[in-house]
């Protein structure tokens, strides 16, 4: 058996047309990489979709990306859009440029110079919903009044033994 690789991507590209057709083949390379995990159509859209749009607005290789640049973006690009919109796309550049990293980091470096790594990190990566949020646990008064309330209520629910049994089964005791 030998080894087989691919030599064109360690040579150095030349001018736009041969960086263009090399993130053409990066990009189709991820959608396979994507189906093949068996990830879902409309997801791989939406994620190639997002880098389209990323690629199109920084108007250069996004290997070049900077924390900074995808602060621009999010910051400035996409400030109007809401929450779950940012959460979705920086999710799909998320996984590209991990795509990138863990199958492409020495093909790009010897192709272009540059050392491929996700600008998107802990600081400048969009939060969605209640995920990942700080929750403070109720105090021992809210506590009692949740279950106080709950127990006064059992004389007027419509399904009265199971209401009591899930009340019993609560382990809660006054």
């Amino acid at each position: 058996m030998a080894v087989v690789r691919d030599l064109r991507a360690h040579q150095r590209l030349d001018g736009p047309g041969q960086i263009a057709a090399f993130e053409q083949d990066l990009l189709a390379e991820f959608v396979l990489a994507r189906s093949s995990a068996g990830i879902t159509d409309a997801t791989i859209r939406a994620d190639v979709a997002a880098v389209e749009e990323l690629r199109e607005w920084f108007g250069r290789p996004l290997w070049e990306m900077t924390p900074q640049h995808i602060d621009a973006f999010f910051g400035r690009h996409l400030s109007e859009a809401v929450p779950g919109t940012k959460v979705r796309k920086a999710a799909g550049f998320v996984v590209y440029f991990e795509f990138l990293e863990l199958r492409h980091k020495p093909d790009i470096h010897a192709a272009t110079g540059f050392v491929v790594e996700s600008p998107l990190d802990e600081m400048n990566r969009p939060r969605g919903g209640t995920h990942g949020r700080l929750r403070i646990p109720p105090t021992p008064r809210e506590v009692a009044q949740l279950f106080t309330g709950w127990q006064h209520g059992l004389d007027s629910a419509r399904k009265y033994a199971t209401a009591v049994r899930n009340y019993t089964h609560s382990g809660w005791s006054a």
